[in-house]
C-alpha cells in the first residue's frame, strides 16, 4: 500500500505565523501596508494579516498570489515573465483559470524538493511584494 501514497510536507501554524510575522516586519522597514496570505500544499489558507492601511482589495490578490505559487511551484514573479514571453500562456490559458496572479508577490515555501505550501503579499508594488514574500521564506530557514 505503501506504493499508492506519497507523503506531503505541510507548513504548520506556527510556520505559517512566522512567515506572516517576517513578511510584515520587511513591510514595515519598506514603509508600505500589505496583506499577507498563507497557504498550505493544497492552496488552502492558514494565515491572513491586513496591516493597517493595506487595501481591501489585496486580501483576494494576495490569496490568489499565493494560491499560484503552491499550484505552479515558482515564485509568481518567475510566472509573470513566462507569461509575459509566451502569448500563448497570457491570452489563452491565464484567464481561463480563475485563481491564476501571475503578478510577482508570492513565493512557495519547498522542503525537499516539495511546496510546503506558500506566502503571497499584496499591497505596495510588484517588487516590494515580492521581497517581503521572499524575506519571510527565507527567514523562516
Amino acid at each position: 500500500m505503501s506504493d499508492l501514497v506519497t507523503s506531503v510536507p505541510q507548513l504548520t501554524a506556527a510556520a505559517a505565523r512566522r512567515l506572516v510575522d517576517a513578511a510584515v516586519a520587511r513591510a514595515d522597514e519598506l514603509g508600505v501596508a500589505v496583506v499577507v496570505h498563507v497557504a498550505d500544499a493544497g492552496g488552502a489558507p492558514l494565515a491572513l494579516h491586513r496591516m493597517d492601511g493595506a487595501p481591501v482589495f489585496s486580501v483576494t490578490v494576495a490569496a490568489k498570489k499565493a494560491w499560484t505559487a503552491v499550484a505552479a511551484g515558482a515564485r509568481t514573479a518567475e510566472l509573470r515573465e513566462a507569461f509575459m514571453a509566451d502569448p500563448v500562456l497570457l491570452h489563452a490559458l491565464a484567464p481561463k483559470i480563475d485563481e491564476v496572479m501571475a503578478v510577482g508577490g508570492a513565493t512557495p515555501v519547498v522542503v525537499d524538493g516539495r511546496v510546503a505550501g506558500a506566502v503571497g503579499v499584496s499591497g505596495a508594488t510588484e517588487e516590494q511584494d515580492q521581497d517581503c514574500a521572499d524575506r519571510a521564506v527565507a527567514d523562516l530557514g
